[in-house]
């Protein structure tokens, strides 16, 4: 079995631990009357999603560099940034985690910026119900109605990780690939892309009813991973890396 000294993970709010630094969340799953404060929440969804079980598992180090909202070319070029400019005699393995697929990373004019763009909600991030956002706001919804299509998404996305894995794999670093979103019948299971039950994440955790939203003490609307959903992920590519 390999052995690994450091497990690195770019995904988004999904490998991150979205929803257990909530604090009402938190406060409902540990039985709590008071909250605590958002640096021990920040902390505990750092220990407790998987990357941070994988590294459990395999005894080692790890950095999750998951972002919430993030778009998949803003993780390609996270992942280049880094490897790019990190040369390390640590055996490293790297899991990255794809993203909704309409998401964008763009640059605007207006506040001279690069923003995360997730989802067509003008009262949500970035846009904030701010009227000098009002443009982007209405780049997406065209983008959304006109241009994106899932398809060529996907088949981009595929390359990146064609072209990602071979990069890395000459630099003697092990990359393995899962997705949150995407039918079934995209991304074929392999050595390096791990599929849920012949699914993608999002909708085994759904079929599972794994989020925080099917759990009833909770009470929350909350689409992101419960700490049982997290475990089993990590044991899953666990139990494939390992044959």
């Amino acid at each position: 079995m390999k052995k690994y000294d450091l497990i690195i993970g770019f995904g988004c709010s999904f490998m991150e631990g979205g929803g257990l630094d909530n604090q009402t969340i938190h406060m409902r799953m540990h039985g709590l009357e008071t909250p605590i404060s958002l640096n021990e929440t920040e902390e505990f969804r750092y220990k407790n999603n998987f990357i941070a079980y994988l590294a459990e598992l395999y005894n080692c180090e790890y950095i999750n560099f998951a972002e919430s909202r993030c778009p998949n070319d803003l993780i390609f070029e996270n992942i280049y940034k880094y490897f790019n400019n990190n040369v390390s005699d640590k055996k490293i393995l790297l899991v990255g985690q794809i993203s909704l697929f309409n998401r964008i990373y763009a640059y605007y004019e207006p506040i001279e910026k690069f923003v995360k763009v997730s989802a067509l909600r003008w009262e949500d991030h970035p846009f904030n119900c701010e009227p000098q956002m009002k443009e982007l706001y209405d780049y997406f919804e065209r983008h959304l109605k006109y241009i994106y299509n899932e398809d060529a998404e996907y088949k981009k996305t595929l390359r990146n990780i064609e072209t990602y894995t071979a990069w890395l794999t000459e630099k003697n670093i092990d990359s393995v690939w899962l997705s949150y979103e995407g039918r079934p019948d995209q991304f074929t299971e392999s050595k390096n892309f791990i599929k849920f039950d012949g699914d993608n994440l999002g909708a085994y955790v759904e079929k599972n009813k794994l989020r925080l939203k099917d759990d009833p003490i909770l009470k929350t609307d909350d689409l992101h991973m419960t700490i049982n959903a997290h475990r089993l992920v990590a044991n899953t590519i666990y139990e494939k890396i390992s044959g």
